[in-house]
């Protein structure tokens, strides 16, 4: 094949022309010249952190959907590079097997080192070229990235895989500038270069390529030969060789009207072929939306801007979208701390287009807790997915019921025969006593522990804050009344003994934790963010986070009351009765208390409300046995 054919191969059917081929290099000679060569260019390549510490990664402006991750132990296996997910690419030993086009779960892994003959096999730079050239589709879905040392071969083919747009429409200038040097450099890595003069180059085309390639590795000779190669921060240093590849290839007029937002915080899918941005600039909505359009193009759906720290505006892209905002108002007002009801309209709202959040004082989400919030906003679950998610919650309940009663019974057994938990002579508590308030404690320390892993170690999500307003009192109030009939509180007859008042006391206080700990912190907060809860200050009305835990805590309420139908709560009522009583007024009070805990957005208020019943209950009990 004639070097003219050769390049038109790798240029996507562009011919080069002879006269360029024949021209004297026009490429930089020094370290110098290449670095002053294109003054002006947009840095279109930025660093972000990741979730820990070396999970940071490197995009390029115009290829939003493209992060790569550099880092010096990267070496999958084929197993564990499949276990990556789809739209991974592996570059140059970031895979530690042979050369890879799965295209089905779009698994790529561009080597030329192990499993082939390196001989006969393009360098990871010219692979790169040609998927790129040959259609690979990279603003389609998330991709990512590996690397692991970043040499010129890798170098090259993350600056081609990133500038996937641009690679594809360069003008013959750069193309002669870049696809000489690509067919170089895999000459060169691939056979040395020893090979590299019969790499279908004519003579000063070589040359040129040659000078730019020097001019390119003088940085990373530099950084090997002063010994802090191993040290070196390798997304930094990739971010600065990427500039440099970029003065070489473009000129300033190849970015006339170029212009970005000032920081794009990340992305998320919240539909197909639809994403929200969340991004920093000082300039208004609608001129954000306008330079993000162009990077994203019809897959942009939502925009998140923040201005200043914590003060965001919403602003949906396209009218026609199946896109609610409302949707969005709604999950961002029950996740977001500062969303308190004082006063009431400090809260995220707006119209069905554009929105903001709470004002004056702004959101308490970060930019990634926001990217968080509108995925799971937006990608509502199915009927099939809520009914499995309240079955679990039921498992989980009735486990901590379970293990709370073994706590109970193994405290009690152990009071009985005496050793550490024995009682002394003369104590208010009973055996049976002191197994009610283990097993309430170990119920509410464990619904407690499960809340804050949960939540992500953000216990005011499931109601562990200050409750406010104070609209819910009425339904408190409803809440202690409908306790009344509660006998669970009592396993033994009461009476008018000190001891029996303090027992009653000690049970009511802990079983009152463990109640609202339970069904209003851990239950309520495992289905709230899928249902449509009330608000402080909102309209009135029963979320499905409030039917299922008032259902569970009817059913455990009835649960503890059968063992001992015999304890008739009136003469004239007999077992059932009792328990038909007890089902209606216990089921009545869980969904009062889960009004409560929604307006209040705490637990505190559902706990003393419970108190209050617990202690009318007692009185009433303790008048019964007078």
């Amino acid at each position: 094949m004639d070097p003219t054919t050769h390049l038109r191969a790798l240029g996507g059917g562009k011919e080069t022309s002879a006269a360029v081929l024949a021209a004297p290099p026009r490429g930089p000679r020094s370290t110098s010249e290449w670095k002053r060569l294109r003054p002006g260019l947009p840095q279109r390549y930025r660093t972000r952190p990741g979730e820990g510490s070396a999970d940071g990664f490197l995009v390029c402006d115009e290829a939003p959907r493209v992060q790569a991750r550099i880092r010096r132990d990267y070496s999958f296996s084929q197993s564990a590079a499949r276990e990556l997910g789809e739209r991974v690419i592996l570059l140059d030993g970031a895979g530690s097997f042979g050369p890879l086009l799965d295209n089905k779960r779009r698994l790529y892994n561009l080597d030329h080192h192990q499993g082939c003959e390196r001989t006969f096999t393009l360098a990871t730079c010219e692979q790169a070229l040609l998927m790129v050239s040959s259609g690979l589709d990279l603003a389609e879905g998330d991709w990512t990235i590996y690397a692991n040392e970043p040499d010129l071969d890798t170098l090259l083919a993350l600056w081609i895989l990133l500038n996937h747009a641009r690679v594809r429409t360069l003008s013959p200038q750069a193309r002669d500038v870049l696809l000489p040097m690509i067919r170089l450099e895999g000459a060169i890595d691939a056979n040395g270069n020893e090979l590299a003069d019969v790499c279908g180059l004519p003579e000063r085309v070589r040359a040129d390529a040659r000078a730019r390639l020097d001019g390119l590795l003088a940085r990373e000779r530099q950084v090997k030969g002063g010994g802090t190669w191993q040290t070196l921060d390798l997304q930094i240093y990739c971010l600065e060789m990427l500039a440099e590849i970029d003065k070489l290839v473009y000129r300033p007029e190849d970015f006339h009207g170029y212009s970005s937002v000032g920081e794009v915080y990340g992305h998320t899918e919240i539909g197909e072929r639809s994403v929200a941005v969340v991004c920093h600039d000082g300039a208004g909505i609608y001129q954000v939306e306008k330079l993000l359009k162009e990077r994203w193009g019809e897959q942009l759906a939502l925009i998140a801007l923040e201005k200043e720290p914590g003060h965001y505006t919403l602003r949906r892209v396209s009218t026609l979208a199946d896109l609610d905002l409302n949707d969005g108002y709604r999950r961002l007002n029950q996740l977001d701390r500062n969303v308190d009801g004082r006063p009431p309209g400090k809260r995220w709202g707006g119209s069905d287009s554009i929105g903001g959040s709470p004002r004056p004082t702004g959101s308490a989400l970060a930019p990634a807790e926001l990217l968080d919030v509108l995925a799971q906003a937006f990608r509502q679950p199915t009927g099939r997915q809520r009914f499995w998610a309240v079955v679990r919650v039921a498992m989980l309940v009735a486990g901590l019921g379970l293990f709370g009663g073994f706590a109970g019974l193994g405290a009690s057994a152990l009071a009985e025969a005496g050793g550490p938990l024995a009682l002394p002579v003369g104590s208010a508590f009973s055996p049976v006593a002191l197994g009610l308030v283990a097993g309430a404690l170990f119920v509410a320390s464990l619904s407690l522990l499960l809340a804050w892993l949960f939540s992500g170690r953000r216990l005011w999500l499931y109601g562990w804050r200050r409750p406010v307003r104070a609209d819910w009192l009425p339904l408190a109030l409803v809440a202690s009344v409908a306790a009344l009939p509660l006998r669970a509180w009592f396993p033994t007859p009461a009476s008018l003994e000190p001891a029996a008042v303090a027992t009653a006391l000690a049970v009511i206080v802990c079983s009152a934790l463990a109640v609202e700990t339970c069904f209003r912190g851990l239950t309520h907060g495992l289905i709230q963010l899928d249902a449509d809860v009330q608000t402080p200050g909102g309209s009135w009305h029963l979320s499905r986070a409030t039917w299922v835990s008032a259902g569970l805590y009817t059913l455990a309420a009835a649960a503890f009351s059968l063992p001992e139908p015999g304890l008739g709560m009136a003469p004239h009522l007999d077992a059932m009765g009792e328990v038909a009583v007890l089902t209606a007024s216990t089921g009545l009070a869980g969904l009062a208390l889960g009004a409560v805990r929604e307006r209040s957005l705490s637990v505190w208020p559902g706990f003393v409300a419970q108190l209050l019943g617990g202690l009318a209950c007692a009185a009433f009990w303790f008048s019964i046995a007078a």
